[in-house]
């Protein structure tokens, strides 16, 4: 018990630094550094100095904090972006996605085209990014840009949402427009044994007493037996 507790002062003597944080659910801890602020649904980047750059969302409370990957806090460069918040519209905003158009329009306004063309990305109905994509042309009002659809071979029927980022003066996309609402159709996610997973998550699509669980190498569920996936 001695041994633990010079280890968590240690780790506080490690971070008594302004912005690091780590919690004491020893044995682990996650250190960081923040807090930072800015507005909720904005996207924010963080560069490291092995000039590594993640891009992310503040989250609803407008508060976020950023890995330290072992280097200072204060080596590292965290850029907060806006967040304008704009009801765009998509054309066509329903789509075959067996066959797909090639292009769409998206139209609003806010689009800047000076230090770059404007990033459309694609998410699905769980959030996750589908694809990003460029604005092929921006109209010179700044309310109309055109761009080419991302691959849709891999997704399936429901709500997409896109959302339209321009790039700022300092060379990051980091000024979030707005976003559309699309619907894509024609290729539904099965279910062919009904045992409630789905054909691409089910370790054996057609056999009810083999499932999965959210991917993992363990198949089984409820009541069902737990089998080893090949």
């Amino acid at each position: 018990m001695k041994n633990k507790l010079l280890l968590i002062l240690l780790l506080c003597l490690i971070c008594a630094q302004p912005g690091c944080y780590f919690t004491t659910d020893f044995p682990f801890f996650h250190s960081g550094c923040g807090p930072y602020y800015g507005p909720p649904g904005a996207p924010y980047s963080v560069t490291y100095p092995d000039t590594s750059t993640i891009v992310a969302t503040i989250p609803s409370s407008g508060q976020f904090s950023v890995s330290s990957r072992g280097f200072s806090c204060n080596q590292l460069i965290v850029l907060v972006g806006n967040n304008f918040g704009l009801a765009l519209s998509a054309a066509p905003s329903s789509v075959y996605i067996p066959s797909p158009p090639t292009s769409g329009t998206i139209t609003g306004q806010g689009f800047d085209a000076t230090y770059g063309m404007p990033k459309v990305d694609y998410y699905d109905g769980d959030g996750y990014l589908i694809d990003s994509v460029y604005a092929t042309s921006v109209s010179s009002d700044g309310t109309v840009l055109q761009a080419s659809l991302p691959d849709l071979s891999q997704v399936y029927s429901g709500t997409y949402q896109i959302k339209v980022t321009t790039m700022r003066s300092d060379g990051y996309y980091l000024n979030l427009i707005g976003s559309a609402t699309m619907t894509g159709w024609g290729r539904d996610r099965l279910d062919s044994d009904g045992d409630g997973w789905y054909d691409d998550e089910d370790c054996e699509p057609y056999d009810p007493n083999i499932t999965s669980c959210g991917g993992g190498d363990v198949c089984g569920g409820g009541d069902e037996p737990i089998y080893v996936c090949p």
